[in-house]
């Protein structure tokens, strides 16, 4: 009897411990659940602001293609104050988007079982890559027409004065954000383009 009353007292108590802790992990998975649904929530509530940066972006960048044409050494240095002023628009378009990025940026790092989030994660990421690709090949680009500029001065003795280079922000590289081997945006400029 006593030897029964044990074996009772054991499968209680490990009844006991297995109710815990099946209670202790439903109420895990019901917090992970939850800040799962405030991520998701989150994501699609921010991702409409980085579209509209992004749009915004673009918008700037299309105008810089316009106008592309219009850079000669010749005319450089009367129109690097234009130019000058249009890079720190520029500038301040890729900031906006930056700062509509960091909400994304911090919650699109796993996979949701929602198509729209996951969507919406995979879209932020190549806009994000695309633009500061789009805008470090666009700087690196003015930057290599204004040292050519500048030694084009020197070598022909010109008298008009030395410019200086945009500065990058944020990123000074390509960037490869969603780590897929590939550098969305990144644009090499051929010499004939300089």
């Amino acid at each position: 009897m006593k030897k029964s009353l044990k074996i009772i007292g054991i499968v209680i108590l490990i009844n006991i411990i297995l109710v815990a802790l099946a209670s202790i992990w439903a109420k895990g998975l019901k917090e992970d659940q939850k800040l799962t649904k405030e991520k998701m929530k989150l994501i699609i509530d921010a991702y409409p602001k980085f579209d509209e940066s992004v749009s915004q972006f673009s918008d700037k960048r299309n105008i810089l293609y316009e106008n592309k044409e219009e850079l000669y050494y010749e005319t450089l240095s009367e129109n690097y104050e234009y130019w000058s002023n249009f890079f720190t628009e520029y500038t301040e378009g890729i900031k906006n988007l930056e700062e509509a990025a960091k909400p994304l940026k911090g919650n699109c790092t796993v996979s949701f079982g929602d198509v729209n989030t996951n969507s919406k994660c995979t879209a932020f990421k190549a806009n994000y890559e695309a633009a500061h690709n789009y805008y470090i090949s666009d700087v690196k680009s003015l930057n290599k027409l204004i040292e050519n500029y500048n030694k084009w001065c020197e070598k022909n003795d010109e008298n008009e004065k030395i410019l200086n280079k945009i500065s990058y922000h944020i990123y000074k590289d390509y960037i490869d954000y969603d780590n897929d081997g590939e550098y969305f945006g990144k644009v090499e400029v051929s010499d004939n383009e300089k």
